[in-house]
């Protein structure tokens, strides 16, 4: 059976980040000043877990993010959007960073995507994952308008279909933000061989890297020589397989040592290490200190 991971509780911090006009319960919380996030380090320069979903929305300023591995550039006006259990952190940013955010729960975020009939759903779930943010041009940021819709349905004293009206709108919003960026790509309509293997590659490894840790796994899944496969993730990515795999794992355990009370050894288990010394091993070789070391950084 696989432990609980402990993230970070988010409905610890509400209210320092918004007032209570501002929020449907602990399913949806308007923040008008993003920074406070940063400022409570929901999402610091630190790898952590997040037990809710975020969609932010950038006006002004650059950052660099980092979602479970893949960095991404935000340029405003942009929105970049964080879903439940995925791992993040904020690199860097520029002085004049300023935006707004949407939090959602698990149990909202649930009920958008969760059991809905047809797979349209399932791939914007996919959507949200796997092209986390949109950079838009000046004159472009409806979200802005999806924001100050909300905020009025928030605000509103009529509560009747309150969480309704939110529920329908936010995945109008989701819905907009991948068809926006899918009219972006859509000069990229072609996909070769090459891209699918590297695509159902990075699938794998964000399902799969908990447990399993070695190259021929991905490759028996994908039907492919390990050698074909790394030699396709190379050319992709200028990565190598095992590169990118290394990644996902030191990624989660950074994140769950420093946002989680999980003891070194319940991590070490959680990742299916075969022993508390070869964990603390792995950990050296990558990061130069040791897990207990790492979590008082």
């Amino acid at each position: 059976m696989e432990k609980q991971v402990i993230h970070y509780k988010w409905h610890n911090y509400i209210d320092k980040i918004t007032s209570k006009d501002l929020r449907i319960g602990t399913d949806v919380i308007l923040i008008e000043d993003a920074n406070a996030i940063r400022a409570e380090r929901m999402i610091g320069r630190e790898p952590f877990k997040v037990d809710m979903s975020m969609a932010i929305i950038y006006d002004r300023g650059e950052a660099i993010f980092k979602i479970d591995v893949h960095k991404y550039h935000v340029k405003a006006p942009a929105v970049i959007i964080i879903m439940v259990g995925q791992t993040c952190e904020l690199s860097s940013y520029s002085n004049d960073l300023q935006g707004r955010a949407i939090v959602m729960s698990s149990s909202f975020t649930d009920t958008l995507f969760v059991g809905a009939k047809g797979d349209y759903t399932h791939k914007l779930y996919s959507s949200m994952i796997n092209n986390p943010l949109l950079n838009l041009d000046k004159d472009q940021n409806v979200f802005s308008e999806y924001y100050q819709l909300l905020k009025n349905i928030v605000q509103s004293p009529h509560s009747e279909f309150k969480i309704n009206a939110v529920h329908h709108l936010t995945l109008a919003m989701f819905y907009g933000y991948s068809h926006m960026k899918h009219d972006m790509n859509s000069y990229n309509k072609g996909t070769s061989r090459r891209d699918d293997i590297y695509t159902a590659f990075m699938e794998a490894v964000g399902k799969h890297y908990k447990a399993e840790r070695k190259v021929e796994f991905y490759a028996d899944i994908l039907c492919v020589t390990s050698k074909h496969l790394s030699q396709v993730v190379k050319e992709v990515s200028g990565r190598t397989a095992s590169d990118i795999i290394e990644d996902y794992v030191i990624t989660e355990i950074k994140a769950l040592l420093i946002s989680t009370n999980m003891t070194i050894q319940q991590i070490s288990d959680y990742l299916n290490f075969p022993s508390q010394s070869v964990f603390g091993k792995y950990v050296k070789r990558i990061t130069g200190i040791s897990p207990k070391r790492y979590r008082k950084i």
